[in-house]
């Protein structure tokens, strides 16, 4: 909802006064002029001739000033949700952070007229856990003009020293473009999730929602909102913990059926029961094809939409680890027997999977080192799988490995991501997580 309220204006020098200003002035003199006359006429008559004009013009300056008065500029502010006392009180003390300086100087985000500075309106919102929340500054610049990326480090120089610990994640325009949305939250307080190495490790971050895995403190993927989901990290980046270790685990326990395909063989293709050979996992997705047709029609003659409305059928978690070496792999079994057209079948195959398996409760998780057309999936099945991505490592820090799964996020600043470290994007779990934001894989405390 919006409310109105008269626009704040900053006085520079050798600004002009502004018109409700001058009639106040006007009207003042008038007045004082009126009482003058009073005392210095000499007769009664003579006051009451003279006082009938000046009262006359006290009220003509009246009527213009009210008239002035009412002609200054209207502008919206953003009402903001409910806070707790306590992010009430600290809202506050952000708000004060973006004095008429700030906004001028810095940011840039006022206009100058002939009458001074005009200043924008402003609020903040925080959760009431302290943690996250967001700027709101009016529009009244020229934002399109603007250089995004400096203005949120901008805004987050302003909250650096006592409050060091919120930095701008990302901005945005409100409907209508009549605010600036910065949103922040504290980047020092780690999200990431401890997990004791022990038999019941993982039930702590069982969801109620069977559908929905968590994946740090802050962040949830909602499987049946984004089926597909894609991980892309080097060597010890911590991919194989994160999918093999937590995720396909965690899924087991909230009743998914898990496979684990890897063409490198490793422990979790064995406890998963998945296949490491090339032409064993290409058979396992034609497979899992003849499953999503299945499903699909039970869903069909049920006169169902989604998986999710049926009753016994539950999500499918299909691993598919270390891509590059099975497109690798594929690409020589055809050069040696061109009849066999394997990488063909598993195009198709990957393809159908990650267009159509959603709606049949089928994820696919995609792992590899690279996520280019040679390194990870045809150009179909890679667009399919790019509403959820996690790139760990020298991965999440690289512009030509963005641009193939997280389009229109390859120029950001350079970062150095420890292990385990790196950026998510994932549609379906929130407004800050609909871009690239920093995201840390469970941490296993194995002592």
């Amino acid at each position: 909802m919006l409310k109105h309220k008269y626009r704040k204006i900053k006085r520079t020098k050798n600004c002009k006064l502004q018109d409700y200003q001058l009639f106040v002035i006007v009207f003042a003199v008038t007045i004082w002029v009126t009482v003058l006359i009073f005392f210095i006429s000499k007769t009664v008559t003579e006051a009451s001739s003279l006082l009938v004009y000046s009262v006359s013009a006290n009220i003509i300056t009246f009527l213009i000033l009210l008239y002035t008065l009412s002609r200054r500029e209207e502008v919206s502010t953003f009402s903001i949700p409910v806070m707790s006392n306590d992010a009430g009180r600290l809202a506050k003390k952000l708000k004060r952070l973006f004095n008429d300086k700030q906004i001028t100087d810095v940011l840039k985000l006022s206009n100058t007229t002939r009458y001074g500075d005009e200043m924008p309106e402003i609020e903040v919102w925080l959760d009431n856990g302290l943690l996250e929340g967001y700027i709101a500054i009016e529009n009244i610049a020229n934002w399109e003009r603007a250089d995004r990326e400096k203005f949120e480090q901008r805004v987050s120089g302003i909250l650096a020293g006592k409050y060091q610990r919120f930095a701008v994640i990302n901005s945005e325009l409100t409907a209508g473009d009549s605010f600036i949305l910065f949103y922040f939250e504290d980047t020092l307080t780690s999200k990431r999730l401890l997990v004791k190495d022990n038999l019941d490790s993982l039930q702590p971050f069982l969801s109620d929602d069977s559908h929905t895995i968590q994946l740090s403190k802050d962040l949830m993927w909602h499987s049946d909102i984004t089926p597909m989901l894609s991980i892309i990290a080097r060597t010890r980046a911590g991919k194989s913990v994160l999918a093999g270790r937590y995720m396909a685990r965690l899924m087991l326990l909230q009743g998914w059926f898990v496979e684990y395909n890897s063409s490198k063989y490793d422990r979790y293709v064995k406890e998963f029961n998945g296949e490491s050979d090339p032409i064993q996992i290409v058979e396992r997705a034609e497979y899992w094809c003849s499953v999503m047709d299945n499903r699909l029609a039970k869903i069909n003659e049920a006169g169902k939409e989604k998986y999710t409305e049926m009753d016994n059928m539950p999500d499918i978690g299909l691993f598919f680890d270390e891509l590059g070496n099975l497109n690798a792999s594929l690409e020589s079994l055809d050069k040696v027997n061109r009849s066999i057209k394997i990488t063909l079948r598993w195009t198709t195959a990957i393809n159908r999977l990650s267009a159509t398996g959603g709606s049949a409760g089928i994820h696919i998780i995609a792992i590899s080192q690279f996520a280019t057309k040679e390194g990870f999936l045809p150009s179909l099945a890679r667009v399919n799988c790019s509403d959820a991505v996690i790139m760990l490592g020298g991965a999440a820090d690289s512009a030509d490995e963005r641009k193939y799964l997280m389009s229109g996020f390859a120029d950001m600043p350079k970062k150095s991501y420890g292990k385990g470290q790196g950026l998510a994007r994932i549609l379906g779990s929130g407004k800050k997580w609909e871009v690239p934001h920093f995201f840390e894989t469970p941490f296993f405390d194995d002592n």
